[in-house]
């Protein structure tokens, strides 16, 4: 409310009587009143701003000098004041041109007191009103200009009105060069992701009519060309009436917030990939973070625990502190590492080894820890199992048969198990720690050390048992023994680890040379059988084949020369076996050309015999091969009797060809061929059942296959 007692009025009239009887009625109606009769003079009063005025009432004519009006704008352009004028022109002009100066009254001269009363308090209350809303945008002009967020406003067509210094900065534009332009021409917007262009807020503001909010990932690209990270919001400027008349644009740089977020989010992927448990909890022990490595392990869900305390989720009992007394320790040293059993959801129990650490803020004030938990449950299974595979290995080494010495790259004993105390006599207590050539004759030792270090030069991890050869061993009473060994070398923290395994060939010396002298007797008397049958069947030969040509008929001499035949196979048989390396088997290379041509030349005819037999060497054992040659000299015997009787140039053939494991014999001759008749399985005569009962006795096959040339098939497998 205005208070007329505390106003001061500067009348300028030129007119020294109307000045006096107006100044006389101004102060009757409690004003404070100052004259003066010029312009100039009042430009002057109110530069010295001696006597500060609240309102100035200005004649428009003054006589000579300025008038009222560029008085009033002299003064206005010096101090904001205002001024009510005083005239007695009513012409529309005059008042019109105030009206361009200054807004606060017109008072006609002689109106009366009442109403240059009313106009002057009007003028007051206008006044107030300006310096209010004047104070009003003095202060809008400041938030907007000292506001931490960009502020565009736009009228009701989407066209830039304001630019604060903040938007100025982040679009690039300024206030003059932004006026007037589309806001999308300014506010440049697009997609992070995409990179597409994202509709404009204030475009969605004028359609809807509502306040709107920037999606997410949202990249504001500056007239420079820079980009901003920005999160904004868009509201309509209403009027009284609540018609939009403009839009105001609100929005802030996050590019620092989003760039810490997202090496939050990257983080916090990481901590989710890793294997071990991560736990964040406030000061109090209360869960505010929970890794998938967690949920794993503890079977609990993130959701299920953030803002529980930890120690009330998983029951923890540490090795050899409380609960309380791990948390103290952490709190005065800042750590703990150490191992415990927690209890999962479902019940089961964890062994854990805990890394907690205390977290403090910027100030180095306690906030929270962090708990890294390893499910360490298989690793100390697995040292369970070793300690168990340890201890069975040493009742293994104790147990064994053979002396197990260990050295190190020194040749210095590290390992002695039981039997090598029995066979050099020392107890391993007395031995471990001194060299081995202690265990070594003196004038084997140089030898053995050369075996030793070319063995750990080739890089070869292990050699069988005998591989060095035989060596002799000292006992502790220095008897010499003769032992067999093997040795295998290791790599333990980039040292080489010998192992020799140690047998006691003393005994078996003995008997394998007595078991080679019973086996060289044992091979002399079966050598003498051989000699001996071989001769008493020789002599049966000579007797039936000289009974044979004695005889006149000629059946009767040819079944004394298949008796012969057959004998002349196991002959022949004999001497290989007699002369072959092997005991009990001969070559088929060996066998069948001597005995074609020893059965071939019982006969008086002269054939030839044509073999084709393959070239990898097969050797079969004796009771296979006396088979097959009776089964051959029946065959030979048959085309000798039957197949050559008009025959010029005689020719007998033997095919031996293998396929896998299959030995195929094939027989035939270039004789009259062998009649429809004759088969293995229906036949009359002896010679072709006792190849038919050969064959099953050595279950092969034999057929006959009269295509293209006949022949004789036996197959066997070998």
């Amino acid at each position: 409310m205005t208070i007329i007692a505390d106003k001061s009025i500067l009348l300028v009239e030129d007119e020294a009587i109307l000045a006096l009887y107006e100044k006389n009625q101004l102060e009757q109606g409690g004003y404070k009143v100052t004259h003066v009769s010029n312009g100039e003079n009042a430009i002057q009063l109110m530069k010295n701003n001696e006597s500060p005025f609240d309102l100035i009432l200005m004649d428009i004519d003054l006589g000579k000098g300025l008038d009222g009006t560029e008085t009033a704008t002299h003064i206005l352009n010096h101090k904001e004041i205002p001024i009510v004028f005083l005239s007695s022109h009513t012409e529309r002009e005059i008042v019109k041109k105030t009206e361009s100066i200054t807004s606060y009254g017109y008072v006609v001269k002689n109106s009366g007191f009442t109403v240059l009363d009313a106009s002057i308090k009007m003028a007051f209350k206008l006044f107030e009103a300006n310096e209010l809303t004047k104070s009003k945008k003095e202060h809008l002009e400041t938030v907007l200009h000292s506001i931490g967020d960009g502020v565009i406003a736009t009228d009701r067509d989407g066209k830039v009105i304001r630019i604060n210094p903040v938007a100025e900065k982040l679009t690039g534009w300024t206030h003059e060069e932004g006026v007037g332009l589309g806001i999308n021409d300014v506010f440049n917007i697009i997609n992070v992701k995409t990179r597409k262009k994202v509709e404009n807020p204030v475009e969605i503001v004028l359609k809807t009519n509502s306040v709107v909010a920037l999606a997410n990932h949202t990249v504001l690209i500056s007239k420079n060309g820079s980009e901003f990270q920005i999160s904004d919001s868009g509201s309509p400027i209403k009027d009284l009436n609540g018609d939009t008349k403009g839009v105001v644009l609100v929005f802030r740089d996050i590019t620092a917030e989003y760039n810490v977020q997202s090496q939050i989010a990257k983080q916090a992927n990481m901590l989710d990939n890793v294997l071990d448990a991560v736990i964040g909890t406030d000061f109090t022990q209360k869960i505010t973070y929970w890794n998938k490595a967690a949920e794993k392990i503890f079977v609990w869900k993130s959701e299920e625990v953030i803002g529980e305390n930890i120690l009330n989720v998983l029951k923890t009992n540490f090795q050899m502190l409380s609960n309380q007394q791990v948390i103290e320790k952490v709190n005065l040293e800042g750590s703990f590492i150490g191992e415990a059993i927690q209890q999962a959801k479902d019940g089961s129990f964890r062994n854990i080894e805990i890394n907690l650490v205390l977290l403090n803020d910027e100030s180095d004030l306690p906030i929270g820890y962090i708990f890294v938990a390893r499910d360490i449950s298989d690793r100390l299974e697995a040292i369970n199992q070793i300690k168990e595979s340890e201890a069975k290995l040493t009742q293994i080494i104790d147990s064994a048969m053979d002396a197990i010495i260990s050295i190190d790259k020194s040749k210095k004993i590290v390992l002695f198990n039981g039997a090598a105390e029995k066979m050099f006599g020392y107890e391993s207590t007395n031995i471990i720690g001194k060299p081995l050539d202690q265990l070594i004759p003196e004038n084997f030792r140089s030898q053995h050390d050369k075996h030793i270090d070319h063995f750990g030069k080739t890089g070869v991890s292990r050699r069988a048992m005998g591989a060095l050869g035989q060596i002799r061993g000292l006992r502790s009473n220095n008897d010499e023994f003769p032992i067999e060994a093997s040795i295998s070398q290791i790599s333990v923290n980039g040292e080489s680890l010998y192992t020799v395994i140690l047998r006691d060939v003393s005994v078996r010396t003995l008997s394998e040379s007595k078991i080679q002298k019973l086996l060289h007797e044992k091979e002399n008397v079966l050598k003498e059988i051989h000699h001996r049958v071989k001769n008493n069947m020789s002599s049966l030969f000579t007797l039936l084949t000289l009974q044979a040509k004695s005889q006149e008929n000629s059946s009767v001499q040819t079944i004394l020369y298949e008796a012969a035949g057959r004998i002349k196979s196991m002959i022949v048989l004999y001497d290989k076996l007699y002369h072959s390396e092997s005991v009990n088997g001969v070559t088929i290379q060996e066998y069948f050309p001597s005995i074609c041509s020893e059965i071939v030349s019982i006969f008086p005819k002269k054939v030839d015999v044509n073999l084709d037999i393959l070239d990898e060497s097969i050797e079969l054992n004796a009771k296979l091969l006396s088979s097959l040659g009776i089964i051959l000299n029946e065959l030979i015997t048959n085309s000798m009797k039957h197949a050559f009787t008009e025959i010029q140039n005689p020719e007998i053939r033997l095919c031996i060809t293998k396929i896998q494991n299959v030995l195929f014999l094939e027989y035939s001759d270039n004789g009259v061929g062998i009649p429809e008749s004759v088969s293995i399985q229906n036949t009359p005569g002896f010679g072709l059942q006792l190849i038919g009962m050969l064959v099953d006795q050595i279950e092969g096959k034999i057929r006959i296959d009269r295509n293209h040339s006949p022949k004789f098939i036996l197959e066997l497998t070998i």
